[in-house]
């Protein structure tokens, strides 16, 4: 540690301040750093020179009567704080009005545990052992059983809690995104969790099924939980009647993926009096295409996006650069893949008799869906014996080749997708439709944050009041980290929301104090970490 000398050179007549200053290595970049522990500008002259030469004489002051510096406790954290900052600009109060202040301050902890540490009820307490509201807060806000019965009066409001986090919002906007996902349990007595398609990829686990509709900037409005049997094109009924009836809203447009797309749903959404822009479904999507016109086709390339009408429906073509590369990579890869297990398929079934007829079809049907080149190739079981049933063992002749047709069909069709819309075309045209609908990729990554940063899987929650709360303390998390993000990248910060408040959580508030026998500072200080006391 030094004394450091400072002239504010902005001023009309320059000042010279003198602060206490220990030298540090970063421990990232690991470069000299220097950080003020304490500023001594209103000590006498005479006391910030014996400082000065006291820490001349060594590294730290001297222990003596008349001068000592010594740190008191270090909190945690500039993370927690900006969260109880976000917490009251965006008026959560309001939005938890059902609960008491006590009650909600409770929802608060949660919240804060999911962004800077996820974690269990049980970890909670000591989590927050050395937080700074550890000071503010009651410790029962802490408590493991109290928190569970918050989560019960969270569960109880679910629906208006989210009805007043909308309010609470610009409500003009009418672009909705809509999207679901899954999540699995650790265990298999949960309520509504059941077995079914896991985008986890972890069909050993129950699931439970989540359904999220963000605004354009992919602001999260509403979430709802079903089943984890419930298919996809299912939760849009109930949704749109949700959105309807639950949040009041009159006229927006519903934004989806292929997996929404059914008439049925089409025809929920028309007569609540919505509009739609879904992606259509597979099938559809490929008869549509290779029925233009090469000179269409080669149009859809060149512009990116090409209209018309069929039986009254508008239809939007397009053609998107970034998702040809990715698809032609995923082609590549899958056909290299199934190639080579096919060789090996082909050589281990005519040595020895290891698959029936039956389970060798169903493996190669398995290998060429997971790869998704399944509509790619051509594919040749011989039996080597004949004699022998579909279900008994035996040797195989397997014979395989590209398809040279679906290949190119496949080609033509990579990077291109087609969209269905019940907008008119004087309040959209084709690019701004097109538009609309890429902006679906917010979801997507609203699902990745909830995952991975605030890591709501897998539930260790087996009711359902608790399952359905454990859902909403992670979407307001998610709430409020999303707000952080839209107001960084406002300020030029491209950095994920959460990453920079676990950095900030890093920051203690530390107490220090200097006596020098005949003056007394007291000082907190934002400080890297724990400091060890000084005297």
């Amino acid at each position: 540690m030094f004394v450091k000398k400072s002239w504010d050179t902005t001023a009309k007549n320059p000042k010279i301040s003198h602060s206490i200053v220990e030298s540090y290595r970063d421990p990232e970049t690991n470069t000299p750093r220097h950080r003020t522990i304490l500023n001594i500008s209103c000590l006498p002259p005479e006391t910030i020179k014996a400082i000065e030469l006291s820490l001349k004489d060594d590294s730290r002051l001297v222990d003596s009567e008349e001068i000592s510096l010594s740190t008191g406790d270090a909190l945690r954290g500039a993370g927690t704080l900006a969260i109880y900052r976000l917490w009251q600009k965006e008026n959560m109060e309001k939005v938890l009005k059902a609960l008491t202040p006590a009650q909600r301050e409770s929802v608060l902890v949660m919240v804060m545990q999911r962004i800077l540490k996820p974690g269990s009820k049980n970890a909670i307490k000591e989590d927050f052992s050395d937080s700074i509201f550890k000071r503010r807060f009651s410790k029962k806000r802490f408590d493991e059983n109290e928190l569970y019965k918050i989560m019960d009066l969270l569960f109880h409001n679910y629906y208006d809690i989210q009805k007043r986090l909308r309010e609470s919002n610009d409500s003009s906007n009418t672009l909705l995104l809509y999207d679901i996902t899954s999540t699995y349990f650790e265990g298999q007595k949960a309520e509504g969790g059941e077995y079914g398609y896991s985008r986890d990829h972890r069909q050993d686990r129950c699931q439970i099924i989540i359904g999220l509709v963000c605004n354009e900037k992919g602001l999260p409005l509403s979430v709802e939980v079903w089943p984890g049997n419930t298919a996809d094109k299912t939760t849009v009924k109930e949704q749109v009647k949700k959105l309807k009836e639950t949040f009041g809203i009159e006229e927006a447009i519903i934004v989806g993926d292929k997996g929404m797309y059914s008439k049925a749903n089409i025809n929920k959404i028309l007569d609540e009096g919505l509009n739609y822009i879904l992606s259509t479904d597979w099938r559809l999507q490929k008869d549509q295409l290779l029925s233009r016109t090469p000179k269409q086709l080669s149009l859809l390339d060149d512009v990116g996006i090409l209209e018309w009408e069929d039986e009254g429906t508008r239809f939007i073509g397009c053609s998107s650069k970034w998702r040809k590369r990715r698809e032609m990579k995923r082609r590549i890869q899958g056909i290299k893949t199934v190639k080579k297990e096919l060789k090996k398929l082909k050589k281990t079934t005519a040595k020895g008799s290891y698959y029936t007829w039956n389970s060798l079809f169903k493996k190669i049907e398995n290998l060429l869906e997971s790869a998704g080149v399944k509509d790619l190739w051509n594919i040749t079981i011989k039996p080597l014996d004949p004699d022998k049933s579909p279900d008994e063992k035996g040797k195989f002749e397997l014979d395989f080749s590209l398809d040279k047709k679906a290949l190119k069909d496949r080609k033509k069709r990579e990077g291109k997708f087609v969209l269905e819309t019940s907008v008119d075309k004087d309040d959209k045209n084709a690019e701004e439709i097109k538009e609309a609908f890429m902006k679906q990729p917010q979801i997507e990554r609203a699902f990745r944050n909830i995952k991975s940063f605030l890591k709501i899987r897998p539930v260790f929650h087996w009711k359902e009041r608790r399952i359905k709360a454990h859902v909403l303390i992670c979407f307001l998390a998610f709430y409020l980290t999303k707000k952080a993000e839209i107001k960084l990248r406002e300020n030029g910060i491209n950095r994920e929301a959460v990453e920079v408040i676990r950095n900030w959580e890093k920051l203690r508030l530390t107490e220090i104090t200097l006596d020098t026998g005949k003056d007394k500072l007291n000082e907190w200080q934002w400080q890297m970490g724990t400091q060890e006391t000084r005297r």
